[in-house]
């Protein structure tokens, strides 16, 4: 596997059997994941057959997606874990010029 930011090779499990059991980001494929309120969002047809029987209310908000599904999550979501994602501000990581 490659890092993306650093882009540096490693070794990483891609595939964990335990895993199977809670829910991921169908886009992303995170398994951090919040809750969506009903009044935010208006679930399609098939996710509203899910609700009826017992899905959970997903968010990624790494890729803002909602989505319903069956399976419990491993991880809340934290802002500040976020944070750590982030890019820094451009301004910040450069050095100041030095005025004629």
């Amino acid at each position: 596997m490659r890092c993306d930011h650093c882009k540096n090779r490693f070794l990483a499990r891609t595939f964990d059997w335990w895993e199977l059991t809670f829910a991921r980001c169908p886009g992303c494929y995170r398994m951090d994941l919040s809750i969506w309120l009903s009044k935010d969002f208006e679930p399609p047809f098939w996710s509203k057959v899910k609700l009826v029987f017992g899905g959970h209310r997903w968010r990624c908000e790494y890729c803002r997606l909602n989505f319903v599904g069956l399976r419990k999550r491993k991880e809340i979501f934290s802002f500040k874990r976020w944070g750590k994602f982030q890019a820094p501000a451009e301004g910040r990581d450069r050095a100041p010029q030095d005025k004629p």
